[in-house]
């Protein structure tokens, strides 16, 4: 059995989808998964026991399959005859990319899902097309990939609470102002030492000037830029996420830790991941007042819920 599942998107969507391929995987044990995908999201799951192939989603000569009519290109037409099984995620209405798979010679069966507007948890909604195969939902961390593998299990015990925070997200709506965050850390009282690690990306490439300087020395520092793999690591070791609806709360909810997001104008209940782990602070649209995000999230460290 040879299984092709294709998935367009940021860091977030394709996270939404590991349930859905784990579920793959979970009822074809012993078939060779690939994904199209971007490829500093597919290299997270590159193993054998996990996905076993990966090609990345903006090589040029995919293009030729979003027009209607042209000319395809012979590679990737060879590449689609391979497979039992295509489940492609594109926002295809037309039928576009549909039509040419088969055009080129498309083998197996073909499942085309529309991923936008969930009216349901959106890791659901990824799901519904494969219970026509009897797939349910599976457990996404199942594919950790071979560059991960080594990181299960392995977080060192230490006197010192330590928190991970990405303060950002790829939508300037989606973010609480930091001074918001600062307020609420400068209140924050717990029986441990405690230090925070800040997470950073190209959205937030000025926090280092915008975070006072005793948040960035001591028990406290900065990661900026990092690779993929050594943020899960970083996240997976800590004792409690926190961050906004964004590709890195949705990585660091897949690395199993224990998670508190904030949902600002986006639904939780469409938009946050999957796990018991994971609690989601949503309130309409609303922020926290004063007091109540520090209180929430020291309730998840000492097992109140969320």
């Amino acid at each position: 059995m040879r299984i092709l599942v294709v998935r367009g998107g940021a860091l977030g969507d394709f996270l939404l989808t590991l349930p859905a391929v784990a579920g793959l995987r979970e009822k074809w044990p012993e078939a060779e998964i690939e994904m199209v995908v971007a490829r500093r999201f597919g290299e997270l799951v590159l193993g054998p026991n996990a996905v076993n192939a990966i090609r990345p989603i903006d090589e040029p000569r995919l293009a030729s399959f979003y027009a209607a009519g042209g000319s395809l290109d012979r590679r990737w037409a060879d590449y689609f005859t391979e497979f039992d099984l295509t489940i492609s995620y594109l926002f295809d209405p037309d039928g576009v990319f549909a039509a040419n798979w088969q055009r080129a010679g498309g083998t197996g069966q073909y499942i085309s899902h529309d991923p936008r507007n969930p009216v349901e948890a959106a890791w659901r909604h990824l799901c519904k097309p494969l219970a026509e195969l009897g797939v349910m939902a599976g457990d996404g961390r199942r594919l950790y990939g071979t560059s991960l593998v080594w990181a299960e299990g392995k977080k060192e015990r230490s006197d010192e609470l330590r928190l991970v925070i990405h303060p950002g997200s790829g939508g300037k709506k989606k973010c609480w102002p930091l001074e918001e965050w600062l307020r609420e850390l400068d209140g924050f009282d717990y029986p441990l030492p405690w230090g925070v690690t800040w997470l950073a990306g190209e959205a937030e490439d000025n926090l280092s000037q915008r975070l006072p300087e005793k948040w960035q020395r001591g028990p406290h520092r900065i990661m900026q830029n990092r690779s993929l793999s050594e943020v899960f690591r970083v996240v997976q070791s800590a004792d409690l996420y926190l961050g906004h609806d964004s590709g890195i709360s949705h990585l660091a909810a897949w690395s199993g830790v224990k998670c508190g997001l904030l949902f600002g104008p986006t639904d939780a209940k469409i938009w946050a991941p999957a796990g018991d782990w994971v609690q989601s602070w949503s309130r309409s649209g609303e922020w926290p007042k004063e007091g109540e995000w520090r209180d929430w999230f020291r309730g998840i460290l000492v097992g109140e819920g969320g």
